[in-house]
C-alpha cells in the first residue's frame, strides 16, 4: 500500500511542480538557478525528475524536497 502511494505522488507531482512550489523560477526551457549551490546562471533541469549541470544533484520529486528542505531519512 504504501508503494503504491508513493509512486500515486510520484507520477502526478513533478520535481518542476514542486520547485515552483518553493518559488524557484523556471524558464520556458525547464531551467533554473540550482538552490543546492551558488548558482549565477540556470544549471538546473527540472521536469519529471531534476538534474543539476553544475554540481549534479538529481532525482525525483521525492530527493528534490528532501534535498531543499534539508531532511534526511537517517
Amino acid at each position: 500500500m504504501l508503494r503504491n502511494m508513493y509512486e500515486s505522488i510520484k507520477a502526478a507531482v513533478t520535481a518542476r511542480q514542486a520547485a515552483e512550489s518553493f518559488g524557484l523560477t523556471v524558464n520556458r526551457s525547464g531551467m533554473a538557478a540550482c538552490p543546492f549551490h551558488e548558482d549565477h546562471t540556470p544549471s538546473l533541469k527540472l521536469d519529471q525528475r531534476y538534474y543539476c549541470f553544475g554540481c549534479g544533484a538529481g532525482g525525483n520529486v521525492f530527493t528534490f524536497v528532501m534535498e531543499y528542505e534539508n531532511y534526511s531519512l537517517v
